[in-house]
């Protein structure tokens, strides 16, 4: 879908458009005029703030300095790593520290990770140490966050100060009913997810509740929904455009998680904007993701 939306914006803006290196950079010219998509990333965002936003104990830094509510996080390196800025965060011993005062009950994250890929819930130490010397293989750092009861989890959309989208993440969580299987179930919750997955053909029994994934992430099966309350719409909004003000961001999301007792956190960004699976689930959502990437390439080109 992306790169369909990012051909037809081209087409109508006059833009003529490259895609290279294995369609993960697309080249957009206009007379004179050069710019890039690179991933999802548009260059609209300066490199400083990108790279703050992409580097998850970085941005929390950022936001914890200024006094803005948001999930905590540690960082850590691996044993090998000798510099000055390493020491104190950069063994096992250090990382103990850190679990134990969260209670043995911790998320293990890529430091720079996106789409869900290397999170882990984490609740004692011999399974903390396998996911670290996994991680440490193939990572520079990592970041450990205590786990947070979430209650509901939002995505807002940001460009030039304007809120362009917010949507309600719905974690695959289905309820039995003592006829359908669990896969029929989970097709049901999310079909363009689970249609191709092998899942368990198992009957679950009526009122039984079966989690597929404790992440909130479309691309571990989630779904969205933009039916949120006008009052909280508007305490999400405030809440990420002062992220927007204190970051100098122009286009990302910003995650925000609703905790129990109605407290909001700010969980992290993303320099890369995905809409392409909201869609599936938004009213006309083909043509909202449209108008929103044709505003950050109109901004590309001032």
């Amino acid at each position: 879908m992306f790169h369909r939306v990012i051909e037809d914006i081209a087409k109508e803006l006059n833009i003529k458009c490259f895609f290279l290196s294995k369609d993960w950079v697309i080249q957009l010219t206009k007379g004179n005029k050069t710019k890039f998509i690179v991933g999802y990333k548009f260059d609209v965002n300066t490199h400083g703030v990108g790279l703050v936003l992409d580097d998850k104990y970085a941005f929390y830094d950022v936001l914890n300095n200024a006094n803005i509510p948001v999930c905590k996080y540690n960082i850590f390196y691996s044993h090998n790593n000798k510099n000055k800025y390493a020491k104190g965060c950069n063994s096992y011993k250090d990382i103990f520290k850190i679990f134990k005062l969260y209670n043995n009950d911790a998320v293990v994250k890529v430091n720079n990770g996106s789409l869900g890929t290397g999170v882990y819930h984490v609740k004692n130490k011999l399974e903390l140490v396998r996911h670290l010397k996994r991680m440490f293989k193939k990572n520079f750092s990592i970041s450990i966050c205590p786990y947070y009861d979430i209650v509901n989890e939002y995505r807002v959309i940001i460009l030039n100060n304007k809120i362009k989208l917010i949507y309600k993440k719905i974690r695959p969580i289905v309820y039995g009913n003592g006829v359908d299987t669990i896969k029929e179930l989970l097709v049901k919750f999310n079909p363009y997810y689970f249609k191709d997955k092998k899942l368990s053909n198992k009957v679950l029994l009526k009122d039984k509740e079966y989690i597929y994934d404790w992440r909130f992430n479309l691309s571990k099966g989630s779904i969205c929904s933009i039916k949120i309350d006008n009052s909280l719409k508007k305490k999400l909004s405030n809440l990420a455009l002062s992220v927007v003000d204190v970051v100098g961001i122009s286009f990302a999301s910003v995650d925000i998680i609703e905790l129990k007792n109605n407290k909001l956190l700010v969980l992290e960004a993303n320099s890369g904007v995905t809409i392409d699976k909201a869609i599936n689930f938004i009213d006309d959502g083909y043509n909202v993701a449209k108008k929103i990437y044709k505003e950050a390439i109109m901004e590309m080109f001032k």
